[in-house]
C-alpha cells in the first residue's frame, strides 16, 4: 500500500472506507479531518479544491501499481513545504513478481525486487525533482532505524543524518533524491551536518556531506558546522584524525567558507590533541578561514579562551 496524506486549509469533511491510496486532510484553523481514497471516483476533485498541501508524508510498505496520485499532484502545481518518505521495501511482493514477467529471462527474486525498488526509486526521483523546490523539511525513512532530515530556512541548511553505510542505496536513491531538491534552490551559505552512525563515520560524513551541499552548491558556502554528537565518546583521538583526513580534501571545492566549526563537545579528547585535528583540515582551507573546535575540556593557554572556559569552546584559527 502506497499511503499519502497531506494538510490543507480546505474547510469541510469526507469520509470513506480506506482501500488502495489512502489520502488524509487536515484543516489546522478548524481541526476538521477529512479523507478519501483512490477507490472514490472523485478524490482528484477534492485534492484540486485543497488551496496548498502543507505536508505530505508517503509510506511505502505494500504493492503499488502506480503512483497516479503522485502524477496529481505534479500537474496541481502544489508548493510543497513539508515532505515525509517512508520506504518499507525489504519484503518482496506481488509488483516484484509481476515485474520480473516482463524481462525475457526470467531474473532471480533478488534480481527482481532490485529492478521494482529501481523503478520506484525513480519515480520518487523524479516526483522531487518537479515538487520539492520549495521544501522547508524533507526526512526520508528507509527503516525505523535509518533516516535522513533535511531542514531549510532562508540561506541556512540542517542536516540529520542517521543512516548506515549502504553503498548501493545510495547510489540509486539517497544522494540522487537529495540532488533533485537541491537542483532548483539557491546555495546556502551556512550548512550544518549533524552525524550519526553505527559503522564507518568516516562514510557517513562523505555521504551526508554530498547529500547536503552537491558540487555545484559548495562554492558559496561560507559557515559549515560538523556535529559529531555523543556517539563520538566512542572514538579515540587516531580514529578521529583518519576521519577529519580522509574528509579534508572534500573542502576543496569550498573556496568562500569563512568558518568551520567541529563540534567534539562528547569525545575524549584533551585540549593538547586538538592541533592536530586542526592541522588536518587547515592544510585544505586558505589561510584566511576560521575553524572553530568544540572538546569537553576548556584550552586555557589564551586569555580569551580562559574567560570563556565554561563554553567549552576551543578556538583555532
Amino acid at each position: 500500500m502506497l499511503s499519502i496524506s497531506w494538510i490543507s486549509h480546505e474547510l469541510g469533511s469526507y469520509q470513506s472506507l480506506m482501500k488502495d491510496i489512502v489520502f488524509s486532510l487536515f484543516s489546522p484553523s478548524t481541526s476538521t479531518a477529512f479523507s478519501t481514497t483512490t477507490a472514490y471516483e472523485n478524490w482528484d476533485d477534492i485534492l484540486y479544491k485543497s488551496k496548498r498541501i502543507s505536508k505530505l508524508s508517503i509510506k511505502k510498505n505494500e504493492d503499488v501499481k502506480d503512483f497516479t496520485v503522485l502524477d496529481v499532484i505534479e500537474r496541481a502545481d502544489y508548493p510543497l513545504v513539508d515532505v515525509e518518505l517512508l520506504l518499507r521495501l525489504n519484503q518482496p511482493t506481488t509488483s516484484e513478481e509481476d515485474a520480473s514477467t516482463t524481462s525475457d529471462i526470467t531474473p532471480t527474486p533478488v534480481l527482481a525486487r532490485q529492478f521494482f525498488r529501481n523503478q520506484v526509486y525513480r519515480r520518487l526521483t523524479s516526483f522531487m525533482s518537479i515538487c520539492g523546490h520549495s521544501l522547508i523539511r524533507f526526512r526520508l525513512e528507509t527503516d525505523p532505524s535509518n533516516s535522513i532530515e533535511y531542514l531549510r530556512k532562508g540561506s541556512n541548511v540542517h542536516l540529520i543524518y542517521a543512516h548506515d553505510n549502504d553503498s548501493l542505496l545510495q547510489q540509486q536513491l539517497i544522494i540522487p533524491i537529495f540532488y533533485a531538491i537541491n537542483a532548483g534552490g539557491a546555495p546556502p551559505s551556512t550548512v550544518t551536518l549533524r552525524i550519526g552512525w553505527r559503522e564507518k563515520p568516516v562514510i557517513a560524513l562523505q555521504t551526508a556531506f554530498h547529500v547536503a551541499l552537491p558540487r555545484n552548491h559548495r562554492s558559496q558556502l561560507q559557515v559549515l558546522k560538523l556535529d559529531f554528537g555523543f556517539n563520538v565518546s566512542t572514538l579515540s583521538h587516531e580514529e578521529i584524525q583518519h576521519i577529519l583526513s580522509q574528509y579534508a580534501p572534500y573542502l576543496y571545492d569550498t573556496r568562500r567558507l569563512q568558518h568551520l566549526v567541529l563540534d567534539l563537545s562528547y569525545s575524549t579528547l584533551h585540549a593538547s590533541e586538538l592541533e592536530t585535528l586542526y592541522s588536518i583540515i587547515s592544510n585544505e582551507l586558505p589561510g584566511t578561514h576560521r575553524i572553530s573546535v568544540y572538546t569537553s575540556e576548556s584550552l586555557l593557554k589564551a586569555d580569551y579562551v580562559a574567560k570563556q572556559k565554561h563554553t567549552n569552546r576551543v578556538a583555532c584559527s
